[in-house]
């Protein structure tokens, strides 16, 4: 059994402080806890990542007003930056689902409202284990708690820009609002603050808790995105690149290293405990997941059946939900030889219009010269799908199937937990983000330390098999970005800050609503979600983002 935290998994629910109610996060829990136990509370902290209520996979959900296995953090957080941008269409028309993927959503969609009380509900219980049990609890795990409440803060930071900022429990007058400059500025000096207090990096108390290279690369993301994030002109955000750059190199030059392969980080044992899989070595941040103690609709077992259906290899789970497939715009990234809309419907026509790029996810990774290439398009004696999808609800078949993520195990000798739910962690932050980070904000002006932007680059791609060049430029790295990020939640932000999310100046698939051309468009005030209306309606101090009713 995969041992978390080194202390129990089944953790009861805690009560919730003042502030909870004032943000209008509501607890579904009718019995909540008139004692607060501080190693239950701590664990508690954790499991938000992983976790949607208090008795595994449903029945007592955290958070009210959303289906319990989509009110995840990586659920609905993947949702909100993957299903609006470039590289995957979720088929089924969920609730909330077609106004982000046509980016016509509102102030009432169910998503926006579920990931914002989520991130709140997290930021409250953190708040409450800092204010009753930093003495106690210590330094080291104080600092991991202000960690996990930065990290929701970050996600509100990027997704939702002026939000409530409320740094203690037992908030009694309604939380004023922060601009999103001010959240971005306090945001960093409070991760500046606590991180001298974290494990050092690669020396963590247990595999899945935090440790000083996670400040560094959150450090790193967030200073990243400086013109986004304060307003501030591109030429005046010189010194935030330099910053990005600093702690992405600390990261680079730390104990960390890139899994021997890709395909390593997304199987069944991406854990600390394969006698093969070494992806161990590059998960700074894993969101543990287990077969049997740690079970949710919402995790990695999410984005494995949600990706495969009867005709394509084996996942490791009997799940098979058949909703996420491929936009052109992912597959040309790595064929780029198909720049048309091409469509089979049978073995032959698929041989003839897909070329060498025709087969099982093998042929295709050869094909693309690229390890990270992990698609399929033809299975069996009938499976086929269309390269240029025109995705429709309940259409799996248009796209290329996506097989980067399984239950599989590296470790022929080791056996998955359960047969449906999986053990494959999610690896929320790992090292070759750095690279990357490193890279770009080099080529967006910062200084260089101690490796160029092009060899930096060339690291991640020597390890996906992928030919090394030179001259890289700020267009490349997006496109590197959407080579090794695809389908890991950073795709609408690596979009906006590269100033193509929204305009027509980049059209895709289905942007805004539009299946292609001209009429491609999102509008910009759309680079910020709304605040949800009823947080809007319920604190007289909040003012709505521009664009927004």
């Amino acid at each position: 059994m995969k041992k978390i935290f080194s202390i129990i998994l089944g953790v009861a629910m805690v009560g919730l402080t003042a502030c909870v109610q004032n943000l209008n996060v509501e607890s579904i829990d009718p019995n909540t806890k008139s004692t607060i136990d501080m190693n239950e509370l701590f664990v508690k902290c954790y499991a938000t990542m992983a976790l949607t209520g208090q008795q595994g996979p449903d029945g007592n959900g955290d958070v009210a007003g959303v289906d319990e296995g989509t009110s995840s953090f990586y659920r609905m957080m993947f949702a909100l930056n993957e299903y609006c941008a470039d590289q995957i269409y979720w088929i089924w028309p969920d609730v909330g689902v077609d106004d982000i993927r046509k980016a016509t959503w509102t102030s009432s969609n169910t998503l926006i409202k579920g990931v914002y009380s989520r991130f709140y509900f997290d930021i409250t219980l953190c708040n409450l284990f800092i204010d009753k049990f930093k003495e106690e609890a210590g330094e080291r795990k104080t600092a991991e708690v202000r960690f996990i409440r930065a990290l929701n803060y970050y996600y509100l930071l990027d997704m939702f820009g002026n939000v409530p900022k409320v740094w203690e429990s037992g908030l009694h007058e309604l939380p004023e609002q922060y601009t999103r400059a001010e959240l971005y500025a306090d945001l960093i000096a409070e991760i500046e603050d606590l991180m001298e207090d974290l494990a050092p990096a690669g020396q963590r108390d247990s595999y899945y808790r935090v440790d000083q290279a996670a400040a560094w690369l959150l450090l790193s993301r967030i200073y990243l995105n400086a013109e986004i994030y304060t307003g501030k002109d591109a030429a005046a955000c010189k010194e935030d690149y330099d910053k990005a750059a600093f702690y992405a190199d600390k990261v680079i030059n730390s104990t960390y290293g890139l899994a021997t392969e890709y395909r390593y980080l997304f199987m069944g044992d991406n854990d600390n405990l394969s006698a093969v899989n070494d992806a161990y070595k590059e998960i700074i941040l894993p969101v543990a997941q287990d077969g049997v103690e740690i079970q949710s609709w919402g995790g990695s077992l999410f984005l494995i059946a949600s990706c495969y259906t009867s005709g394509m290899p084996a996942s490791g789970t009997t799940e098979a939900w058949k909703c996420i497939r491929t936009r052109a715009q992912l597959i040309q990234l790595f064929c780029p030889e198909l720049d048309r809309p091409k469509t089979a419907k049978t073995k032959e026509q698929a041989q003839e219009v897909y070329g060498k790029y025709f087969g099982g996810a093998k042929d295709i990774t050869t094909a693309a010269a690229d390890s990270r290439a992990m698609f399929i398009n033809y299975g069996g004696d009938s499976y086929i799908c269309n390269f240029w999808t025109q995705n429709k609800d309940d259409e799996f078949l248009s796209g290329w199937g996506v097989v980067k993520y399984s239950n599989l195990m590296a470790d022929e000798n080791r056996n998955a937990h359960d047969t449906k739910f999986p053990d494959t962690d999610l690896a929320l932050m790992r090292k070759a983000e750095a690279y990357l980070n490193y890279a770009e904000a080099v080529l967006r002006g910062a200084n260089t330390l101690t490796m160029t932007s092009d060899a930096a680059i060339n690291e991640v791609r020597h390890r996906a098999g992928a030919e090394e060049k030179s001259g890289y430029t700020l267009d490349d790295v997006l496109d590197e970005r959407g080579r090794e990020f695809y389908a890991e939640g950073f795709r609408r932000t690596d979009l906006i800050r590269f100033h193509k999310f929204t305009g027509k100046t980049y059209a895709w698939e289905w942007k805004g609503g539009a299946i292609l051309g001209a009429q491609a468009n999102i509008e910009d005030f759309r680079i910020l979600y709304p605040l949800p209306l009823a947080e809007v309606t319920a604190n007289t101090n909040l003012k709505q983002n521009e664009g927004y009713n």
